[in-house]
């Protein structure tokens, strides 16, 4: 209970310190923050615009497409009756202006009725075996016969005639599946239209743009032929930008009813990749673009993961440089802030210190003793629970302060007090409230016969010989009264009077006692009368002894 009660400057330091550091870390993440937004921005630039770009050039590319088509499926009506030579001098000169473009081929519609003349028309221009049928695109181009029906829509011509591409001829549009219905939908419709992707029997992934023509009459000269269509083949590589950059993934889709079809025509991934830490923690970027003006309707999907190495050296060099000499300047004050809290801290400490304790001493003064008398007091009236009080006079002091000098008696009221203090317990308080004059607060000490062993204890300790400089050895005693809380009362006042009733009273009877009763046996033996006796006393240099009054007798020698 000797401790008081410590300032709590330290606690306070902490939420200044969290509040700073705080401050710091939300303008270095505004900082960065500025400096990726503004990398963002001029990469989120440059990727629409390198975006915009492709799908300017896909739009050329289907516009050519349809072009193409168109130009096919009027030379196909303009000249009505086309020989062999005009139709591959015809399609030799588109391919080899516009190289994207990998086939033309002419379809015809046949009624049931005209398929032998057709089959005959086709083996004596192609060769013997050429026919009306059908094969797999997924089972290696095995050639099945086609079941009757009312009309078929055989493939007439084609160009380039290669020997993977001659057996083609014949092929039944309406018995492949992924070619039926887009060559269901340009019977109707008055313009072009696109199948979904598919893989050609040479591996490439290709779609086909077809377009129906105004002339019933065959290219074959088959009178019986009802109608006809003008087909590109285009293959999906073809479609690729030129220039791409290398940290963008590019994904081209055709567009179907139903959205995008699959597969796609193409999909690149970025031949820079981010790193795993760059997904996490840096944006990415995702736009599509659709064109939908031509036969042929796209979707253009282009991503872009940021990085690291995207950001300019410059801001971050700079923004890094913001935030490290901020923090320099941060820790600067608070390693300032924190000396003079310390010093401070250390000041308060000797200030409350002083107010509260014995400055020769070191023990609590008369003030922090009421205030523990007081507390020992409410605790009494909260739980029953008493405490005793001595009240302590050393005897003939005074003649210590006369004989010897005030700096002797300083150090032996010095001795005294740690020895006091040593012998109670650390919950019990030793205090000086005057020169010679201590009490003791012994919480918990309920009656009188319980506090004497305790007053025994401290006389003893107070009757042990004290040795200062020079040889000088000294040995007092102390007269002690008792009260007890709430026998003699509960007011920390009332209590120290009736103590310090019983210790003069002792005093004057030249014994040790408590409201005139005689203490026990153990403290009349510590001391039976005030005395203040010099054991020894040894000055070096030369021989002789001390008086009680403390002058020298000087032996003949001397």
């Amino acid at each position: 209970m000797d401790s008081e009660e410590r300032p709590q400057l330290r606690r306070g330091d902490n939420p200044l310190y969290a509040v700073l550091l705080l401050a710091w870390m939300l303008f270095s993440v505004s900082l960065f923050a500025l400096v990726l937004r503004g990398a963002w921005e001029d990469i989120r630039a440059e990727f629409q615009a390198d975006a915009e770009a492709d799908i300017e050039l896909l739009r050329d590319r289907l516009r050519t497409n349809d072009a193409l088509l168109s130009g096919f499926a009027a030379f196909l009506d303009v000249l009505g009756a086309p020989t062999q030579e005009q139709m591959v001098g015809y399609a030799s000169r588109l391919l080899g202006e516009h190289p994207h473009i990998y086939m033309l081929e002419v379809v015809e519609k046949v009624p049931a009725r005209a398929r032998g003349d057709f089959e005959r028309a086709l083996a004596q221009r192609v060769g013997p075996g050429a026919r009306i049928g059908s094969f797999s695109y997924q089972d290696g181009r095995r050639w099945q016969d086609v079941p009757e029906k009312a009309a078929y829509f055989p493939v007439s011509f084609l160009w380039p005639q290669t020997p993977e591409s001659l057996p083609v001829h014949g092929l039944d549009l309406d018995s492949v599946p992924h070619l039926r219905d887009a060559l269901r939908r340009a019977e109707v419709s008055q313009g072009a239209v696109s199948t979904r992707p598919f893989k050609l029997i040479e591996g490439p992934l290709a779609y086909v743009v077809m377009k129906r023509t105004d002339m019933e009459r065959s290219a074959l000269r088959v009178p019986a032929a009802e109608q006809r269509y003008a087909l590109l083949v285009v293959k999906a590589d073809s479609m690729v930008p030129g220039r791409r950059n290398a940290r963008t993934a590019h994904v081209l889709r055709l567009l179907g009813e139903e959205g995008p079809e699959d597969p796609p025509l193409y999909a690149m991934l970025a031949t820079q990749p981010a790193s795993a830490l760059e997904r996490r923690l840096l944006p990415k970027f995702t736009l599509n673009v659709e064109d939908v003006s031509t036969s042929q309707p796209v979707r253009l999907t282009v991503t872009r993961q940021l990085r690291f190495l995207d950001i300019r050296s410059e801001p971050l060099l700079l923004a890094i440089g913001l935030a490290g000499a901020t923090l320099a300047v941060l820790v600067l004050y608070l390693r300032r802030h924190r000396t003079a809290v310390a010093r401070e801290r250390e000041r308060l400490e000797r200030a409350t210190h002083s107010a509260l304790h014995d400055p020769l001493t070191g023990l609590p003064n008369r003030r922090l003793f009421y205030d523990r008398v007081g507390q020992a007091s409410a605790h009494w009236r909260r739980t029953g629970e008493g405490f005793a009080l001595f009240f302590v006079d050393l005897d003939r002091f005074k003649e210590v302060n006369d004989s010897h000098g005030h700096d002797v008696g300083d150090a032996v009221l010095g001795t005294v007090a740690a020895r006091m203090r040593g012998s109670v317990r650390e919950t019990d308080t030793v205090a000086r409230i005057a020169g010679d004059e201590f009490v003791v607060l012994l919480p918990g000490v309920m009656e009188q016969a319980a506090a004497e062993p305790v007053a025994a204890k401290l006389l003893a300790a107070v009757a042990q010989p004290v040795e200062l400089r020079d040889g000088l050895v000294l040995q007092l005693t102390a007269s002690l009264g008792v009260s007890v809380c709430p026998e003699h009362g509960s007011e920390p006042e009332e209590l120290i009077r009736h103590a310090d009733a019983a210790m003069y009273g002792e005093k004057r009877a030249g014994r040790i006692g408590s409201d005139g009763a005689s203490p026990g046996a153990e403290v009349r033996a510590a001391a039976r009368a005030p005395r203040l006796r010099i054991v020894r006393k040894f000055v070096r240099g030369q021989g002789g002894a001390v008086t009680p009054g403390g002058r020298k007798k000087v032996s003949p020698g001397a």
